[in-house]
């Protein structure tokens, strides 16, 4: 009864679609009967189809997510580049400024007689000495020499390559 149904359901839709041609395909094909296994079969795809959106939607959120994440990421990392660039400037700035004592420092022993820097530089350390000495004019560095305590004056004149060290 139900197989009769199903073709007079069909049979009726395909003359109120297309008219006579309907039939003429209608007495051409037969018209298989829906069983149990195909209704089952339906079933099971609409549950795999619904699993799959299911899924889809998972996955579409997971990927907002992670934009959301590599987005923060990306922020991130241009403020580290910036203070990292800051940093950068700030440093040859100090540099520069450091640069500027010493040159002020050099400048200060150079305009002072040889007998007031000499006790300076006796109370340093060696390479301290050393570089200052090295930034002074030659003539001025043989005036101050001889004012150094003896040991002073040997080991900075080892250190600036003076002398042959033993």
């Amino acid at each position: 009864m139900i197989k009769k149904t199903l073709v007079l359901a069909a049979v009726t839709l395909g003359l109120m679609a297309g008219g006579g041609a309907a039939l003429h395909a209608l007495d051409r094909q037969p018209v298989k009967a829906v069983t149990p296994d195909d209704v089952a079969k339906a079933l099971e795809i609409k549950a795999r189809e619904a699993t799959v959106a299911k899924k889809e939607a998972e996955l579409a959120k997971q990927e907002a997510g992670q934009a959301q994440l590599q987005k923060d990421l990306d922020d991130k990392l241009a403020r580290l580049a910036a203070m990292q660039a800051e940093l950068k400037n700030q440093l040859a700035a100090l540099k520069g400024a450091q640069r500027q004592e010493f040159v002020n420092l050099v400048k200060i022993y150079s305009a002072m007689s040889p007998t007031k820097v000499a006790p300076l530089l006796d109370g340093m350390d060696d390479g301290q000495v050393v570089k200052i000495l090295r930034a002074m004019k030659p003539a001025q560095v043989a005036k101050i020499m001889p004012k150094l305590k003896q040991e002073k004056a040997v080991s900075v004149s080892q250190e600036m390559g003076l002398l042959k060290q033993p």
